[in-house]
């Protein structure tokens, strides 16, 4: 029986820290990791959300991963009680922070923080009706070169 699937490869990635206030953000911290990924970290886009591009000079994307948790505009609230279940409430001002890992090959300059938003339906012949993603640059960072 042979065995076609490759294991994970080592890559430079950085550890990205990120905090935000409303509309405000700023990368807080960034460190170089080594690290074993496989495809599925930088895999394709699953749709509408916050992700986190890694970029060539020439503003090129060559990587880009889900910035889960990012800007979130809710909170949990604990009971008083054991007993009684947590709740989530919407805040008026979203603050707080996020971390994501992304892969940064030799060819990456910065990272940019970026939002995929719904486009205009558009019409294919094939598929029927499918949902365009837009993209939103929110803020760009210069990544640092660990000697």
């Amino acid at each position: 029986m042979t065995n076609n699937t490759q294991p994970p490869q080592s890559h430079r990635v950085v550890r990205l820290i990120f905090e935000y206030d409303g509309d405000r953000v700023r990368l807080v911290a960034q460190q170089a990791v080594e690290m074993a990924t496989s495809d599925v970290e930088a895999g394709p886009v699953s749709g509408p959300g916050f992700y986190v591009d890694a970029r060539d000079s020439s503003e090129r994307t060559v990587a880009r991963v889900a910035a889960r948790g990012a800007f979130a505009g809710s909170r949990e609230v604990f009971p008083e009680r054991h007993d009684e279940p947590i709740t989530r409430v919407d805040v008026a001002n979203a603050k707080g922070a996020f971390t994501v890992t992304v892969p940064a090959p030799d060819s990456a300059d910065h990272v940019t923080l970026v939002q995929l938003v719904s486009g205009a339906e558009r019409s294919d012949a094939r598929a029927g009706v499918a949902e365009a993603l837009e993209t939103v640059d929110l803020a760009s960072f210069p990544l640092r070169r660990q000697q």
